[in-house]
């Protein structure tokens, strides 16, 4: 997922990087839906969703609140999963899909508590972006995994 992003973002430093810049923002869009789903955005959810975006997405430090808050906007005033995943399916690959539920599940896993609500939403995007569920369960158990050895 980070070359995806890496591709956009560097291709042309003198333009301004909408990398699709929409692509981004749905996928962050997604991400917050996840951190909302139980009515309470954690601060450790908020952190884990900042460390994704840094490591994962490569994306800059300076750009992150604004991102961030965009995303926001947008998943507020979206009317459903499908406007996201949409924009997901016409540029991720494969993997990058499967990168994109992993950290979903990272930032469920986030302060130690996947609620039912979570999951569902977490599977309905899978759902609607054509991972299968063995890679679901995998990127679960390896969110889960990386979320047990952070805490010891």
């Amino acid at each position: 997922m980070k070359n995806f992003f890496k591709r956009f973002f560097n291709e042309s430093k003198e333009e301004e990087p909408t990398l699709n810049n929409s692509v981004l923002l749905s996928a962050i869009s997604l991400m917050i839906e996840v951190s909302l789903a139980d009515e309470i955005m954690d601060i450790s959810e908020i952190e884990t969703l900042k460390n994704v975006l840094l490591e994962e997405f490569d994306v800059e430090e300076a750009d992150l609140e604004n991102l961030i808050s965009d995303a926001k906007k947008n998943q507020n005033s979206s009317t459903s999963l499908y406007e996201f995943t949409r924009k997901i399916n016409d540029e991720y690959e494969f993997d990058d899909k499967k990168n994109l539920i992993l950290s979903m599940w990272k930032i469920a896993y986030a302060d130690g508590n996947i609620d039912k609500y979570e999951e569902y939403v977490i599977r309905k995007v899978s759902d609607l972006i054509y991972i299968s569920h063995p890679d679901f369960i995998e990127s679960k158990q390896k969110a889960r995994g990386e979320y047990e050895n952070r805490k010891t």
